[in-house]
């Protein structure tokens, strides 16, 4: 392979880890709201559960196109999990609480092995990039993280106006890195959209579904397979 494209989330940084309990309670203290341990555990619970739940995917489908529709669509969500939540307090606080936390790239946990393979992917001489269904910017991840000098490129859903399984959104990761699909490894851990880069020709990896917190991710197999 001449360069690799990787997924973000449930690839590179850890979905099931960004709500946490103190981050939820320090971001609704911004916003005037008190929450206990157990308030802010629960409040994570139903937010959740009302944003994964079958109607809710389906009303998130597609959202990932803008910004701007991307925080209307979960907060809308977010908003009917938070009614009732708290009496007397105002759903939409408690929501934009929820979203300011999953919206902010510095709440986002990078796997183990995500610094240590990217840093020996650069080192190997090859290219890679993200791709990412996302409605906010992920960058400051990887400045984070230390890497974002290294990325090749980012190709985000809400800038493309294009999501994931779409040929053209594969397509135009390709162009970003200046490879050819059929040279380009494709690394994610889901079927459905990932897997769609194999229509533009892409090999694919996918990661197993099964994941531990703060545990390697897995991603040295992609080196061996890109030959680095």
């Amino acid at each position: 392979m001449d360069a690799i494209l990787f997924d973000f989330a449930g690839t590179l940084f850890d979905d099931a880890a960004v709500l946490t309990v103190t981050g939820l309670r320090a971001a609704a203290r911004v916003r005037g709201v008190a929450l206990d341990h157990e308030q802010a555990a629960r409040l994570i619970e139903v937010s959740l559960a009302t944003v994964d739940s079958p109607e809710g995917r389906a009303r998130r489908d597609g959202c990932d196109r803008s910004a701007a529709r991307h925080r209307a669509v979960w907060t809308e969500l977010l908003t009917a999990a938070a009614t009732g939540f708290l009496p007397g307090q105002e759903p939409g606080t408690l929501a934009d609480a929820v979203y300011a936390c999953l919206s902010d790239p510095l709440c986002w946990r990078p796997y183990p092995d995500t610094a240590p393979v990217l840093t020996a992917a650069h080192r190997a001489g090859i290219p890679f990039g993200v791709v990412s269904n996302i409605g906010w910017d992920i960058r400051p991840a990887f400045a984070a993280l230390g890497v974002a000098d290294l990325v090749g490129g980012f190709t985000l859903s809400c800038e493309k106006g294009l999501v994931k399984p779409e040929p053209a959104m594969f397509e135009a990761a390709c162009a970003d890195l200046g490879v050819p699909a059929g040279r380009t490894l494709f690394v994610g851990d889901d079927p459905a959209t990932d897997g769609g880069a194999a229509a533009v020709g892409m090999p694919v990896y996918l990661l197993p579904d099964h994941r531990v917190a703060d545990e390697p991710r897995g991603l040295a197999a992609v080196l061996a397979i890109a030959g680095g």
